[in-house]
């Protein structure tokens, strides 16, 4: 069998997050694979995916058959799609598929945070000052709020506790030479990126900035009068499968809270803290 080669100056194959329909997709991933590679065809595909039609990916492209749970990981895989990719285009299946308007807006909402979670930008260790201060973090989301127009006296008197005008300019300067603000020409402030998770900065650094916010819960658990605030905790016991899913299931629910909130549309009023605690009290058995 020949070997599949890729020709010289092949453009690049079109992504999935930009597409709402998944034959559509198909279509332009098999037009885009046909002409960025020798011997490429629906055989070819078919044999790759192992689908015994030859005709399978045409099949369904065309509208004549249907992708089930069991052949979309062969999609996956034969296209080489990984992580939120591959996720999006099961999802994405799922949601052409759906004839059930409630079910079909469910899967829309997962294709729209998928999307959202493309724009979330790491940290570099260039920019690890952003971490060495909370209000760092706080004056970042603060400053773009249409309530404060850019002005840092407003911010810091709206900042729980309040920071003087003074620092929060310094904090500006800071994030705008770190490239994670933007000055606008009507002098207010827009973020260079929707939401920002560590990149590859040294985990001390992150871990003092993490302590910071937990003292300010500390704070807040310690004062009457704040409604607004809300801390809950469980203590349970757990085997050691499911505290594997359950930090899995915290890890999810995180990247997608950041992804829904910045697909947001409605006016941004407000920064919160949202801080995730798991902390096993025993031993391993065989450390015990």
């Amino acid at each position: 069998m020949a070997l599949s080669l890729t020709r010289p100056g092949a453009p690049p194959p079109p992504v999935v997050f930009s597409f709402l329909d998944h034959r559509e997709f198909l279509r332009s991933w098999y037009d885009w694979k046909k002409a960025a590679t020798r011997g490429f065809s629906y055989r070819s595909f078919a044999r790759n995916a192992g689908f015994s039609s030859m005709s399978f990916l045409r099949d369904v492209i065309e509208g004549r058959r249907n992708i089930s749970e069991d052949s979309v990981e062969k999609f996956v895989a034969a296209i080489g799609l990984v992580e939120d990719a591959a996720e999006y285009f099961r999802e994405l299946v799922r949601y052409n598929r759906e004839a059930d308007v409630d079910k079909r807006s469910q899967y829309f909402r997962r294709l729209l945070l998928l999307q959202a979670r493309r724009e979330f930008s790491p940290v570099r260790q260039a920019q690890a000052k952003y971490y060495s201060d909370w209000v760092n973090i706080v004056v970042r989301e603060a400053a773009c709020l249409e309530r404060f127009q850019g002005d840092p006296e407003k911010i810091g008197l709206a900042i729980r506790p309040a920071v003087p005008a003074s620092q929060v300019k310094d904090s500006i300067q800071l994030l705008l030479e770190l490239g994670m603000l933007q000055k606008t020409k009507e002098g207010c402030y827009k973020t260079s990126t929707p939401r920002l998770v560590p990149g590859d900065i040294d985990s001390a650094i992150v871990r003092g900035a993490k302590r910071q916010m937990l003292l300010h819960a500390l704070n807040r658990l310690d004062t009457e009068g704040n409604q607004d605030t809300h801390i809950s905790s469980v203590t349970l016991t757990v085997s050691t499968h499911r505290l594997a899913k359950v930090t899995e299931q915290i890890r999810q629910f995180r990247l997608d809270l950041l992804a829904d909130t910045a697909s947001d549309e409605s006016p941004q009023e407000q920064v919160v803290q949202i801080n995730f605690q798991l902390i096993p009290f025993l031993r391993a058995m065989d450390e015990a």
